[in-house]
């Protein structure tokens, strides 16, 4: 899951960054209504939340932008502004979800999780292919039956391969899910953690394969049984 953050007080906008982090979510961080303009228009988010008092603005007026990007993100207001008539206010002009400060992050992350499993967004629960399921709402993997532990970034690519099961996945989308803009992309980075996801597939018996079509990307498909590699 993509997140675009909207916040413009450093520690909090650290402290969630990190919290969602831990989430396997992809959080890109910015602090004005300028710069997540420009983030929306270089990619597509599955949760914006959207603080209201910002340097150069409310943030409500950017919910049209947000609601004509790609991907249709679900909006979060989070905002110092909690009283009932600001909360509709912030409901009507299309957020889908309001939360108040002082707030619980961990509630806020169960928030995200909550908007990033509506229909609109995944229309299918659990997703299999070969002896491999994925469960969209708990954001796990198992291979025939047994759930497989996956370090983040690799849990990140397997996803959004399975998601796009029959389709290549071109390279600069599986970065995008992977990586915040403000990440280091180590030189090869991509292709380590690819061979690292084969590997540990491979050992727990997963039939599948990963497979590059080169200078565009790459794809995931079922083998027979015993050959996966």
């Amino acid at each position: 899951m993509r997140v675009l953050l909207i916040e413009d007080d450093n520690a909090l906008g650290a402290l969630l960054r990190r919290r969602l982090g831990g989430e396997s979510m992809v959080v890109d961080w910015v602090r004005r209504l300028e710069d997540a303009r420009g983030a929306c228009r270089e990619f597509a988010y599955d949760v914006v939340i959207l603080d209201r008092g910002l340097p150069d603005g409310d943030g409500l007026d950017l919910v049209g932008t947000l609601r004509a990007s790609a991907g249709k993100p679900r909006i979060l207001v989070l905002t110092a502004r909690g009283a009932t008539r600001e909360r509709i206010s912030g409901l009507d002009a299309g957020a889908d979800d309001y939360l108040g400060k002082p707030f619980d992050p961990d509630e806020l992350a169960a928030r995200c999780r909550a908007l990033g499993r509506r229909p609109a967004i995944l229309p299918e629960e659990t997703i299999i292919i070969a002896n491999i399921s994925l469960n969209q709402s708990l954001r796990s993997v198992s291979v025939a039956g047994t759930k497989l532990t996956l370090p983040r970034r690799e849990l990140l690519i397997l996803e959004c391969l399975i998601r796009n099961k029959g389709r290549v996945v071109p390279r600069e989308r599986l970065l995008e899910q992977v990586y915040g803009f403000d990440d280091e992309i180590e030189s090869n980075g991509l292709e380590t953690n690819i061979s690292r996801l084969r590997k540990t597939l491979r050992v727990a018996g997963g039939q599948v394969e990963i497979r590059v079509v080169r200078g565009i990307g790459y794809f995931i498909r079922a083998t027979p049984a015993g050959s996966a590699r």
